[in-house]
C-alpha cells in the first residue's frame, strides 16, 4: 500500500469547516494552517506527493492538540486523531526542536520501562505536604523549564503497592469489575486511586487490579510511537483477559478514550475495547444499595469535563449526575462553550505558550463561579489546571477527581 493509499481517508473531508469554531488552535491563531481541514489538507498534499515533509509542515501538525472536538461535529465522519496519528508515525523527529525531543523520550521512558516508573516515582513523589521527594528537591524541573509541572502536582502523591484483589464490604459482591490504573495513578493519582477502590467497595463492586497491567500507549501513540503503543496494549490486552470482570474501569478518560480506540490498532480488540466504561459512568449507572447515602456538603464544585470523556468516550454528563448525589452540594459544570484546558497529554509540556492560554479561558470561567473545588476526570487536566490556580494565587481551589469528592462524603 503506497502513501496516497495509506492516508486516503483525507479525502472523506470536504472542506466545510463545521470544524473550525470547535478547533482550540485556530481560534487562537485564526491560521488556516492550525485548523483541521487546513491540516488534513496538508496532510492530503504531503501523501499524494504535492507537499515535502518539512519542519514547517510537521509543526502544524504537532501544534494539534488532539483533542478531537472536530470528530464529534464532523457530518463526514474524518477519523482526524487517527489520521494524525499516523501522519506523526511516519514524520518522526521532523521539526521538533531538542528540548521537545528530550521532554517526549523522558516521557515514554519513565511510562514504558516498569523500572524506570518506580524510580519516577521516588524522585518525583512527595510524602505526606513536607518531604519532598529527592527530583523536586534538586531543581531539576526547572532546569527543564518544568516548574509548571511540579506545581500541578497533588500534595499527596506518594507512590503506593497496590494488591490485586480489592473485595466488596462486608463480602456482599453485586458486581465484579477490573480497574486500569494508567501509568501516572502513582505520579498524579494516589487519592482518586485509593477513592475508586473505596467507593466501588462500598456500593458492592469486588475490583481486580492485574499487576502485570501496563501504559495504555496513548502519548506513545499520539508522538507517533506506534510500535511502541502496539506492545502496551498486546501487555494490557493480555493483562485484562479476566473470566470474572465484567468492566474495565478507568478513572483517567485519556487512558480510557485510547483503551477504547485499541480497535483501531487492532480489530481483535474490539471485545475487550467494548467493556471500558469511565468510573463516573459505571457509578452513576450503578443500582445503588438502598441504605447507602452520601453526607451532606456545604459548598460548591465545578465540573470540568476532559475532552478525551466528551468527544471519545461520550460520557460527559456523568460526572456531574455522580456530585449531584451529594445533599447541599452545588454543582456548577463549566459552559459547554469552553475548549480544551490545554494539558493534553504531554502538550502542555512541548507547548507551553498555548497550552497556558487555553488554561486561562478555562480558569476565568472558573474564577467567576468562585467554588471551593474544581472537579475533573483527568490527571493531566486535574495538574495542568492546579498547576494554573496556584499562579493565579487560587491555590485555596481544590482540584479533584469527582470520585475523590464523592468518596470523602461516602466511605465511613
Amino acid at each position: 500500500m503506497n502513501r496516497s493509499e495509506r492516508f486516503s481517508d483525507t479525502d472523506l473531508c470536504v472542506k466545510c469547516g463545521l470544524c473550525l469554531p470547535h478547533c482550540p488552535t485556530y481560534g487562537k491563531t485564526l491560521d488556516e494552517n492550525e485548523s483541521p481541514r487546513g491540516r488534513i489538507a496538508l496532510i492530503q498534499g504531503w501523501a499524494q506527493g504535492s507537499l515535502a515533509m518539512t519542519p514547517e509542515l510537521t509543526k502544524h501538525i504537532d501544534n494539534c492538540l488532539l483533542c478531537r472536538s472536530c470528530e464529534a461535529v464532523c457530518p463526514a465522519y474524518v477519523p482526524y486523531g487517527s489520521l494524525v496519528d499516523r501522519f506523526r508515525s511516519e514524520s518522526g523527529q521532523t521539526g521538533k526542536t531538542a528540548s521537545a525531543r528530550l521532554k517526549s523520550a523522558a516521557i515514554k521512558i519513565a511510562l514504558t520501562d516498569k523500572r524506570a516508573s518506580r524510580w519516577a516515582e521516588r524522585l518525583i513523589g512527595k510524602s505526606g505536604g513536607s518531604r519532598r521527594g529527592l527530583l523536586r528537591r534538586s531543581g531539576l524541573f526547572r532546569a527543564l523549564e518544568l516548574s509548571e509541572f511540579e506545581a500541578g502536582l497533588p500534595e499527596n502523591s506518594t507512590a503506593e503497592r497496590r494488591s490485586e484483589f480489592y473485595p466488596a464490604k462486608d463480602g456482599n459482591e453485586r458486581r465484579r469489575v477490573a480497574l486500569f490504573l494508567g501509568c501516572t495513578a502513582n505520579l498524579l493519582d494516589t487519592e482518586t486511586v485509593a477513592s475508586a477502590l473505596a467507593v466501588m467497595n462500598r456500593l458492592g463492586v469486588g475490583v481486580r487490579v492485574p499487576e502485570a497491567q501496563a501504559c495504555c500507549g496513548a502519548l506513545h501513540s499520539h508522538a507517533g510511537d506506534e510500535a511502541s503503543a502496539r506492545k502496551l496494549m498486546a501487555r494490557n490486552l493480555a493483562a485484562f483477559d479476566l473470566s470474572d470482570a465484567d468492566t474495565v474501569v478507568t478513572f483517567a478518560s485519556g487512558c480510557g478514550a485510547m483503551l477504547h480506540d485499541y480497535p483501531q490498532l487492532e480489530s481483535a480488540a474490539s471485545g475487550f475495547a467494548s467493556k471500558v466504561q469511565d468510573i463516573c459512568q459505571f457509578l452513576a449507572e450503578l443500582a445503588w444499595i438502598g441504605d447507602i447515602e452520601p453526607l451532606p456538603l456545604a459548598a460548591k464544585v465545578c465540573v470540568h469535563t476532559p475532552c478525551t470523556l466528551k468527544n471519545v468516550l461520550r460520557a460527559e454528563r456523568y460526572g456531574t449526575d455522580l456530585l449531584r448525589r451529594i445533599p447541599s452540594l452545588e454543582v456548577a459544570p463549566l459552559p459547554s462553550s469552553l475548549r480544551c484546558c490545554g494539558a493534553a497529554g504531554s502538550y502542555m509540556l512541548e507547548h507551553p505558550e498555548m497550552a497556558g492560554a487555553l488554561r486561562d479561558d478555562v480558569l476565568e470561567a472558573v474564577v467567576a463561579a468562585r467554588p471551593d473545588f474544581l472537579a475533573t476526570s483527568n490527571p493531566g487536566c486535574a495538574a495542568h489546571l492546579r498547576a494554573g490556580l496556584k499562579k493565579k494565587g487560587l491555590g485555596h481551589i481544590e482540584v479533584l477527581h469527582p470520585v475523590t469528592l464523592l468518596a470523602r462524603r461516602l466511605v465511613r
